[in-house]
């Protein structure tokens, strides 16, 4: 066990259900170290789509107010509980643990990653929930010598998802905008759609099925929902799985069953808690994504925006406007 001189720490916390405004940055104690827990300072944290979600309070996970934000990042071990080996000065990143908005955040030991010297830490706060999320898709369906479509193939999951799946044997076909389809192909996609280029979601459809021959893809994974639940199934191969993970567009429809009648075809969607057996594997996948990333430089995805902690709502705005790349709050 080791002591620390930080007694306090500065937190964000969404107050109530809305918009960015509801967030506050206030100031509370630390409690002393449990077993097995660590005390990091927090040099970096990286925002998810899936928080504002949950901050709006019309998600499928729901969770009490007020409760503090950010759900990944990076620091510095300082002190540690009992039984915890790692040692204070220790580079590290986290994701799945709330409250990474704030200068300091205790943590289970376990659930931290070392994070390279090779890695900054504005790095390694991009990569831990792309690694779990990617990783945890990439189990969904069998797919070691087959093809299957990424949607958004140019953002953090996407690129992430890309590598995996290409390191598994998988002829990746990535979806991505005009001057972002260079960071898909070097993530890893053995072809990549301009959705720009194919104007709309029916040229994708006619891009990926032409690339195939007509016959398809054994799994398409997508992000988005409601604006190309239609297109994603239209791109299966018979037997095929469409794997929806976000509602970046809305929700995804109600599915009639006999709409899939003439494939064959499955649906399902994507709940992390049931393809991650528990937490102790969030450390396994974000240091396999660490692995990856010094493999393929391409997975580390573009930093859209860096905001001190004190304008933290103003990070959430920009998450909020669809950027291209990570949004970050330094703390």
């Amino acid at each position: 066990m080791t002591q620390n001189s930080l007694t306090q720490r500065r937190v964000a916390r969404a107050m109530r259900p809305g918009g960015p405004e509801v967030i506050e940055v206030g100031v509370e104690d630390l409690a002393p170290l449990k077993t097995g827990e660590a005390l990091v300072r927090v040099e970096a944290a990286g925002l998810n789509h899936a928080e504002t979600l949950i901050r709006y309070d019309n998600y499928a996970v729901r969770l009490p107010f007020p409760f503090a934000v950010g759900g990944e990042g990076s620091g510095t071990v300082v002190a540690t509980g009992p039984r915890v080996t790692m040692a204070p000065g220790t580079r590290v990143c986290w994701g799945a643990l709330l409250g990474s908005c704030a200068t300091a955040l205790i943590a289970p030991a376990a659930l931290l990653t070392p994070l390279s010297d090779n890695l900054s830490f504005e790095q390694g706060a991009c990569l831990p929930v792309a690694g779990m999320t990617a990783g945890g898709l990439a189990r969904v369906w069998p797919l070691e010598g087959r093809s299957a479509v990424v949607w958004g193939a140019a953002g953090a999951v996407g690129r992430m998802l890309v590598a995996i799946l290409a390191d598994g044997g998988v002829h990746a076909i990535g979806i991505a905008s005009a001057g972002r389809i260079e960071a898909a192909r070097a993530a890893g996609a053995a072809h990549v759609v301009d959705r720009t280029a194919a104007q709309g979601v029916d040229g994708v459809r006619e891009a990926v099925r032409a690339y195939t021959g007509g016959k398809g893809v054994a799994a398409v994974f997508d992000p988005i929902g409601a604006p190309t639940f239609e297109t994603s199934l239209q791109m299966l191969a018979p037997r095929g799985c469409l794997i929806n993970y976000g509602e970046l567009g809305g929700p995804v429809p109600a599915i009639n069953l006999h709409r899939l009648f003439a494939g064959s075809l499955f649906v399902t969607k994507y709940n992390g808690t049931q393809w991650i057996d528990a937490r102790h594997e969030f450390a396994g996948l974000i240091s396999a994504a660490l692995t990856l990333a010094a493999k393929r430089p391409a997975v580390i995805g573009d930093i859209a925006g860096r905001f001190p902690l004190d304008r933290v709502a103003d990070a959430y705005r920009a998450l909020e406007s669809g950027p291209h790349g990570k949004v970050l709050v330094l703390c």
